[in-house]
């Protein structure tokens, strides 16, 4: 499906740019250069998307929900360093909001992911939805969750998604090339309504799904993680979603079948992890403690539970071969794969 776009015209240098850029590599479609409101609405049938400068006088948060409702998706585009822009563009509600200093190219991958995705016809039920979280500091999520997905993997059709989106490692840790990643997989997503072979990886049993590593390219938006995790539900029993640190209250967790929070077994761990947990939205979560130190288990148990008030399902060992693995290009070590056993038993 190639995307129809409506620019509103501009003298800054983005809008000729990105219209320049489409007619050389066809990946969008310009349909239309507006001069007035009027005229995106009076074609609001040819059009999928509409790119707006927030410099221009009439592009207003009314008329952002205006073409909200007219089903059209919105990506704004504020001069750099122009906060009352970018907050006009945001409260209006435009899918995207970037930059002008953007250039054509993540400009028109922004632009294609803002246009939803066909909904995908599943023919069986969808696979679960699986979260491996934590609190910041690097507590080993990216660990357990290969780890945890391994295991998985000997008994169901496995998806293993690192959704780390601020820090994506799996791809690193596995030593794979950094192409194709999630943004290739949400691409496809997008255009066909899978996710095509071709952008996904086999381990250990698991279809992966590397994260993103391209400096200087927006960002996956919240449309294109939920499209990816659907698609992605329908190609197995179960998604594992490797998310990293994050914030109480997050969307995809909240959703989520199967919630396992990794915490690291300090006293900073802990704490951090105390202040996730209590505010904790989502399923009640398997509590993974890491790096037990040998003697201290008991200690850290307690610690843990007096905390979080949730009991710990498994402890890894602070052991030097789960701590080689780590930094190696093998799976992940079999100490580790044999504390997560009770974890998703279900």
């Amino acid at each position: 499906m190639t995307v129809r776009v409506a620019t509103v015209l501009s003298a800054r240098e983005w809008e000729p740019a990105l219209v320049a850029h489409a007619h050389e590599t066809a990946a969008v479609r310009i349909v239309l250069r507006a001069f007035q409101p009027s005229d995106v609405e009076s074609r609001a049938g040819e059009i999928d998307v509409v790119v707006a400068g927030a410099e221009i006088a009439w592009v207003t948060e009314r008329q952002i929900s205006i073409w909200k409702r007219l089903g059209l998706g919105v990506v704004g585009v504020f001069p750099v360093g122009d906060r009352p822009a970018q907050d006009t563009l945001e409260r209006g509600g435009a899918d995207e909001v970037v930059p002008d200093t953007i250039d054509a190219d993540p400009l028109i991958q922004t632009i294609r992911f803002v246009v939803p995705a066909e909904p995908v016809e599943p023919f069986g039920s969808l696979g679960d939805l699986t979260v491996v979280v934590g609190a910041r500091g690097a507590p080993g999520c990216t660990e357990v969750a290969l780890a945890y997905g391994i295991t998985r993997a000997q008994d169901h059709d496995v998806v293993l998604i690192d959704l780390d989106l601020s820090a994506p490692a799996i791809a690193v840790r596995l030593g794979l090339a950094p192409r194709p990643d999630i943004a290739d997989a949400a691409d496809s997503v997008r255009s066909n309504g899978i996710i095509d072979p071709s952008v996904t990886r086999r381990y250990q049993g698991m279809l992966l799904i590397t994260g993103s590593h391209r400096p200087g390219q927006p960002g996956m938006s919240s449309t294109m993680v939920r499209g990816l995790i659907d698609a992605a539900r329908v190609e197995g029993d179960e998604v594992i979603a490797d998310m990293g640190a994050i914030e109480p209250g997050n969307e995809i967790v909240a959703d989520a079948d199967r919630a396992i929070i990794v915490i690291d077994a300090s006293a900073l761990g802990i704490v951090r992890a105390a202040h996730l947990t209590s505010r904790w939205i989502g399923p009640t979560p398997y509590i993974v403690v890491n790096r037990v130190r040998h003697g201290e288990a008991a200690q850290v148990a307690d610690a843990v539970r007096t905390w979080t008030g949730l009991d710990p399902v498994a402890l890894v060992p602070d052991h030097r071969r789960v701590r080689e693995a780590t930094s190696s290009a093998r799976p992940p070590d079999r100490r580790l794969r044999s504390a997560l056993a009770g974890v998703g038993a279900s």
